[in-house]
């Protein structure tokens, strides 16, 4: 099994003296390649991006980092081999590692037993004494930075992830990492230690021998306010392991044990065959685990780089900017053999899941999100499952295609279409380009105004740090209005974050958390505002004393959202002109952590919003009565995505996994009327629905496809925009993303089916 995908056109022939032979992925630092060493050993090699490497204050800590991280050298870490952070684009290569991801091997088979999983955290607490004794910080140990492997578990990513953490720190000023396995004192500002990554150690051991993290699911800000505020949910751990765990998990790091101690407490374990505490073989691991494992193999190396040229013609360079034709490169016509993800999943197919089959080999370097592997340009897949009650074959989708029509320097963050203009944000900007061409319209050049909401009334809304929040014109690209912070925040309580900004009717609504005084029986509060756009006057504030969810839709005079409260969540509605409270529903029985409202759409006097335990729900608009519930059959905990679409009398929506962004997801169409299933269709990442377009509904993903599901099947098509992680925006027939550090324009047409 080979988890690579073919070099395409302008990829490196070698870096440095390795030669690169395939890609294995890409990640928050950069793109990492399947290479051969000088000596013929499998390396993988990481090509840092553009826009990081044009940072001094980031090329000297990938320096410090590097020359740290290659002092590190034990049996369950993947050592940093080589490394150049002077060259035009810095590199790093690593031991190739061939392994399971751990996210990936909970997804697909469930919590693990308690031996398995002392055996786990035995392996990684002597990974941490080594990388913590080389005076070297993981500080974002999370699964999917654990490989699995027959002779014991691997920690990769050690160190490297502090420079990318830091450059992202300076410029946006929050924090940085994986919600759930932060530890307090990061969030809070403070400096992260050794105690950090036992913090991180026992979320991920909790997260193992349960299914679920100590502290829920949902969206970041309410993980990481309940990882600050409130103790970790423990139930259902096995004795034995609830007092180690929820000593690693301490608020205080001073009085959570050390590696070394961890060591010894964990170390005494057995495997299923009997032998006491040694990884020689792959009876550590659940049985479904060890046999994923045993399956992987060695790893082959292709004889020759599937674009390569004998060795008397490969060029060795410098890696140099990224190139500009990459797209390009990939739109049109679909190629005659199948995808290599649709081959993979041929050979794996008596799995219990896809997960698995795609993750085969994983780099030793998935920063933040993990790795994913691109699947090749195809045209249809025809993987819709159709009406499931009929057992009926699905019909064929329609074959999709994507013409590139212009590529522009801009290469936008979440672009958004309005007034034919693409709005986004770029190197702490925000601009504008036409639509139609890709000329540059404008750039507002406050710096400060870095964060881009959205767009809507004319008007693209930006905020910063600080709070203040700017209307910029959509035809000039000048200020409209500024309204600050202080207009909404009560006495008593600082300003500091918006976790939404919706306008609508020359009205700014607002999510807002505030910090309290300390020494106050709560850190924080929320508040849900409205401000006039014109004149940044406060219309009406509703403190909100409990967590508020940071979905928010204002649709014919009323604003909704949702606030779990001590009793359970409830979904509100308030009049859009004085904030008094209309209804309130409760979505969800008591419970200590889940049930947060993460998507919202209002059609024909019915509100339908999802949960992040997976519940879509189907509310009266103008009472606030039940209507109906739907929960997909899936394996594990998804939540529903923004946005959902409300067409014909039928609800589309997508599903994901609350706990990472680059899982696989699911696509659903439900009656809107009763809230049965039609037909669901898998994706091989968290899928986003841009909207419907000749009876089909299109939706993109973060493995760089965009698809096309027949509305009344789910018969799927598929296309490659981009690979990496593409922000993609369809505005009717055109479809706008980002690929090779360009923004492209393309026109969709749907043919056949």
């Amino acid at each position: 099994m080979q988890a690579f995908t073919p070099l395409e056109a302008g990829d490196p022939a070698r870096v440095g003296p390795y030669r690169i032979v395939g890609r294995l992925g890409s990640g928050g630092m950069g793109r990492v390649y399947l290479a051969w060493s000088p000596g013929g050993r499998a390396t993988a090699v990481k090509v840092v991006h553009e826009e990081l490497a044009e940072d001094p204050a980031f090329r000297r800590r990938f320096g410090r980092e590097v020359a740290a991280a290659r002092r590190v050298t034990g049996p369950f870490t993947a050592s940093v081999v080589d490394a150049d952070p002077d060259a035009s684009l810095p590199w790093l290569a690593t031991t190739h590692v061939p392994g399971v991801p751990l996210g990936a091997a909970v997804a697909a088979h469930g919590a693990w037993p308690e031996r398995s999983v002392r055996a786990l955290g035995s392996g990684l607490a002597e990974a941490l004494e080594v990388i913590h004794r080389a005076s070297v910080v993981h500080r974002d140990l999370k699964p999917s930075n654990v490989l699995l492997a027959a002779s014991g578990p691997r920690v990769i990513d050690f160190g490297i992830s502090v420079a990318v953490d830091d450059t992202k720190l300076t410029t946006t000023g929050a924090a940085v990492g994986s919600p759930g396995y932060l530890p307090p004192e990061q969030l809070v500002g403070r400096e992260v230690g050794p105690p950090g990554d036992v913090f991180a150690l026992g979320a991920l051991l909790a997260y193992v021998a349960t299914g679920t993290g100590p502290y829920g699911g949902g969206h970041a800000y309410g993980v990481n306010y309940r990882v600050v505020h409130e103790q970790p949910d423990l139930e259902g751990l096995p004795d034995g392991l609830a007092d180690v765990v929820a000593r690693c998990l301490a608020k205080d790091p001073l009085l959570r044990p050390g590696a070394p101690e961890l060591v010894e407490e964990l170390g005494r374990w057995e495997g299923a065959d009997g032998t006491r505490g040694t990884f020689t073989r792959a009876a550590w691991l659940p049985a479904p685990v060890a046999a994923d494992v045993s399956a992987l193999g060695a790893v082959p190396l292709p004889e020759e780089a599937p674009t390569a040229s004998a060795d008397a013609d490969l060029q060795t360079v410098t890696v140099s900017a990224a190139p500009t034709a990459l797209a390009t490169a990939r739109l049109g016509a679909p190629p005659a053999r199948p995808s290599f993800a649709a081959r993979l999943r041929g050979a794996a197919r008596h799995r219990r899941t896809a997960v698995l089959a795609a993750a085969g080999t994983l780099v030793v370097l998935a920063v933040v999100a993990g790795l994913f592997l691109p699947r090749t340009f195809s045209s249809s897949s025809g993987s819709g499952n159709g009406t499931e009650s009929t057992g009926s074959s699905t019909p064929a989708a329609k074959q999709l295609a994507v013409r590139e029509q212009w590529s522009s320097d801009a290469d936008f963050w979440r672009p958004v279409v309005a007034d034919g203009k693409v709005v986004g944000s770029q190197d702490g900007l925000l601009h504008a380009v036409d639509a139609d061409s890709g000329a540059t319209a404008w750039t507002y050049n406050d710096p400060s105004e870095s964060s881009f909401k959205g767009v809507s009334d004319g008007l693209a809304v930006a905020s910063s740090e600080k709070g203040t929040i700017q209307g910029i014109d959509l035809d000039s690209g000048k200020r409209a209005w500024s309204v600050d912070a202080k207009a909404h925040t009560a006495p008593g309580t600082t300003f500091h974050l918006y976790t939404r900004v919706v306008v609508a009717d020359r009205t700014v609504y607002v999510n807002a958390m505030y910090d309290l005084p300390e020494g106050s029986e709560r850190s924080g509060t929320f508040a849900v505002s409205a401000l006039d756009a014109a004149t940044g006057r406060l219309k009406w504030t509703r403190p909100i004393e409990h967590i508020l969810s940071d979905a928010l839709a204002v649709v014919d005079g009323v604003v909704y959202g949702g606030v779990r409260e001590v009793d359970g969540t409830y979904f509100h509605a308030w009049d859009a002109d004085t904030g008094d409270q209309l209804w309130r529903y409760r979505a969800s029985a008591s419970r200590l952590y889940g049930g947060e409202v993460s998507a919202i759409e209002v059609s024909d006097d019915t509100v339908y919003f999802g949960d992040d335990r997976g519940v879509l729900h189907a509310v009266d608009a103008r009472r606030g009565t039940k209507l109906w519930t739907y929960e997909p059959d899936v394996d594990g905990l998804e939540e529903w995505l923004e946005p959902l679409l409300v067409s014909d009398g039928v609800v589309y929506g997508g599903t994901g996994g609350s706990t990472s962004d680059y899982g696989p997801g699911t696509v659903h169409a439900v009656a809107a009327d009763s809230g049965k299933p039609l037909w669901t269709e898998h994706t091989e990442r968290e899928p986003e629905l841009h909207g419907l377009l000749d009876g089909s509904v299109l939706f993109s993903t973060r493995a760089g496809t965009l698809h096309a599901a027949d509305a009344r099947t789910g018969a799927s098509a598929e296309t490659r925009l981009s690979s990496g992680d593409p922000d993609a925006t369809v505005d009717g027939d055109r479809v706008y993303f980002d690929g090779g550090g360009r923004l492209h324009a393309g026109r969709i047409s749907l043919t056949g089916g």
